[in-house]
């Protein structure tokens, strides 16, 4: 494999837009990645026709200069099935990034090579050498890490012991925590975000029938995305916050008092968060994830309308219920658990009787905790660095990797998720997309033409 080559941690939707932008440039990519399949990642790789996007199929092409590829690619694939405004299966969505990704590999020939494996280690010299699990070495001129979102938390407060633990899912993604033993079985969900309600349609699509628990310690659920309610430029009015932590609390009191104009507000900022996100230091960056950062997640990262509808209709019968409150034991009970929980309201003490508990919580972002492999290498190395917010790792604005000594490195990269703490806007296409191009460029530029 020549050593001009830029090896890519990740075959998903991060390494995938990646692996594109740099072949179509001419350049080699090797990416690795133990799916068979590349492209659709864990995001995109659902078999649920419930799980949706959040936006519109309008907002959702791959390519930031070409806005109308993911319709042009639906119309073709798809005929007469979806409009601009459709809020289109996620697993659709991920057949658009392996449809790109088999495009990029057909047209690239010898230049693309997928090693299906997980990325282990690395050693710079010259270049990179990547060692991965299946024991195969990749060497290449840069490597480049897009891993994605990793596994959620630990569920603070939760302790599980003996055959507790037997019930109890540390992911809503693992195999079997969608599918309950008895049809009528009550589950808790931890957490109450866009995964949550993941795990509510899939349970619901596997012939669930009985009372769900959606438990976090606000008991937040995301808005609703609106198609139709962004006002007129005359109703727009101009913000005022000088810094992310006030325009959150302006626009979460915008969301109290209008049920229109905030929801475009929101979207309006989202060119310049990841600007005021980096104008905070540490600590106000930390003040901002304890606080604020549920309450803006709710109002940033929105639900699709006819999910909110089948949320609702579920509250409304009694199948299904939000709990706001702190998580205590768990224990083996009959044949189930019991989970205790002290609600917000009040203090009460309460006990929910349950078949199984899944961790629906969002990603871990202390890598070092992580488990991954080639992130502890790299942190024993000193080759990557934790944020000083406490979450996620430093990366310089050119996508490198911030070492333990405040360095950028020739060598090292990362995009998407990855990129979390250093950006706060960084998980979602449009991001992913942009970082793709310019990431690209600057490998050709700097890299492989060095």
């Amino acid at each position: 494999m020549a050593d001009d080559t830029i090896v890519i941690a990740g075959g998903g939707a991060s390494g995938t837009l990646l692996a594109n932008a740099l072949v179509r440039a001419g350049s080699r990519v090797a990416v690795v990645e133990p799916r068979q399949r590349l492209g659709a990642g864990v995001a995109y790789s659902t078999n649920y026709p419930s799980h949706v996007l959040n936006v519109p199929a309008a907002r959702m092409s791959a390519f930031a200069d070409d806005p109308h590829h993911f319709l042009r690619w639906l119309r073709d694939t798809y005929p007469n099935r979806f409009s601009p405004l459709s809020f289109v299966p996620r697993q659709i969505y991920g057949e658009y990034l392996c449809a790109i990704a088999q495009q990029a590999r057909n047209a690239a020939g010898e230049r693309f090579t997928h090693v299906r494996g997980t990325a282990a280690a690395v050693t710079i010299d010259d270049g990179v050498r990547v060692e991965c699990s299946d024991g195969t070495t990749v060497r290449g001129a840069a490597l480049v890490i897009a891993c994605g979102n990793a596994d959620p938390a630990p569920w603070p407060g939760l302790r599980l012991h003996g055959e507790s633990a037997q019930r109890y899912y540390g992911s809503a993604w693992e195999p079997a925590a969608l599918f309950p033993g008895e049809r009528n079985e009550s589950v808790a969900l931890l957490g109450t975000g866009l995964t949550a309600v993941d795990a509510v349609l899939g349970l619901r699509d596997n012939g669930h029938t009985g009372k769900i628990f959606m438990v976090s310690r606000r008991g937040l659920l995301p808005h609703e995305h609106r198609l139709l309610d962004a006002p007129p430029d005359t109703e727009r009015r101009e913000l005022s916050g000088s810094s992310l932590i006030a325009l959150s609390r302006e626009l979460t009191r915008a969301a109290k008092n209008s049920h229109r104009s905030w929801r475009t507000q929101f979207d309006d900022l989202r060119s310049s968060t990841n600007a005021l996100w980096q104008s905070l230091d540490a600590s106000e960056q930390r003040t901002f994830l304890r606080h604020a950062l549920p309450y803006w997640n709710v109002h940033r990262h929105r639900m699709a309308p006819d999910v909110v509808k089948r949320l609702a209709a579920l509250v409304a019968c009694g199948d299904l219920e939000i709990v706001a409150g702190r998580t205590g034991p768990a224990a083996a009970h009959g044949d189930g658990l019991r989970l205790t929980v002290h609600e917000r309201r009040g203090g009460s003490r309460r006990e929910l009787s349950v078949g199984r508990i899944i961790n629906c919580s969002g990603p871990i972002h202390d890598y070092t905790r992580l488990q991954n492999p080639l992130v502890k290498s790299l942190i024993a190395q000193g080759l990557i660095a934790p944020h000083p917010a406490g979450v996620g790792i430093r990366v310089a604005s050119s996508g490198a990797l911030v070492d333990a000594a405040g360095e950028a490195s020739a060598r090292l990269f990362a995009i998407g998720p990855v990129r979390f703490g250093t950006l706060i806007e960084t998980t979602a296409i449009p991001e992913i997309r942009e970082q793709a191009a310019d990431l690209a460029g600057h490998l050709l530029d700097v890299v492989v033409a060095a």
